[in-house]
């Protein structure tokens, strides 16, 4: 667990730590709204509009938001603050990560090329996951525009569970599991879990649980 900056937080000058906060977002493939998200922030905690005051003075990020950020990228506070300087963190538990709208890009002969996504850091690497930013309201009012989705590989999926579907013409779709047939995987709309609809399973090329979404 990395330490509370509580001690170090008296050596840092404002300019450094939102530059620190504004290249750990874009390292990982992030907006600083996205990575606010992903802490389990509210979104606008790292925006530009969050720094001033009011009556014009500088507003620091407060402790817990920098907590957070060294909690779910595993880094202590120097690491983090180093980012300002240049120097790069160490990419304990990162992950592969495209946005929704690219993941085309990323497929070839129906299987991703993992070498090919960017890479976001995440706690839990355990399983072999990735991560993917809906960039589209395609998927509104559960998954909104900006939202992070971690899925597994291999993980074992279960009726209500929530799976991204790669289809052999390229499509990825997000769709809530119901059940498989030899023929034909049963799922649901995530937004209107009541309406079923059938995939030939000749149509798919692979299935993923979906195991984490940021809020």
């Amino acid at each position: 667990m990395p330490e509370k900056p509580f001690e170090s937080i008296k050596k840092m000058k404002y300019e450094n730590v939102w530059d620190a906060v504004d290249k750990l977002a874009k390292k990982h493939g992030l907006s600083p709204s996205g990575l606010a998200k992903l802490a389990g922030l509210d979104a606008t905690t790292f925006n530009k509009s969050k720094r001033i005051r009011p009556d014009g003075k500088k507003r620091w990020p407060s402790l817990d938001s920098i907590n957070r950020l060294l909690e779910i990228f595993n880094l202590s506070f120097e690491q983090f603050y180093a980012l300002s300087s240049g120097n790069e963190e160490k990419e304990n538990g990162s992950i592969p990560f495209a946005k929704l709208s690219e993941i085309s890009d990323f497929i070839s002969d129906n299987n991703p090329v993992w070498q090919k996504w960017g890479k976001v850091l995440f706690p839990d690497f355990r399983d072999a996951l990735y991560a993917i930013e809906i960039d589209s309201e395609a998927y509104a009012p559960l998954y909104r525009y900006g939202t992070l989705v971690v899925a597994s590989q291999n993980s074992d999926i279960r009726k209500a569970d929530r799976v991204i579907i790669y289809l052999n013409n390229s499509d990825v779709i997000i769709k809530e599991f119901v059940r498989r047939t030899p023929s034909k995987l049963i799922v649901t709309d995530i937004n209107l879990p009541h309406a079923e609809e059938n995939i030939p399973i000749a149509d798919i090329c692979l299935i993923n649980r979906i195991v984490w979404i940021s809020q």
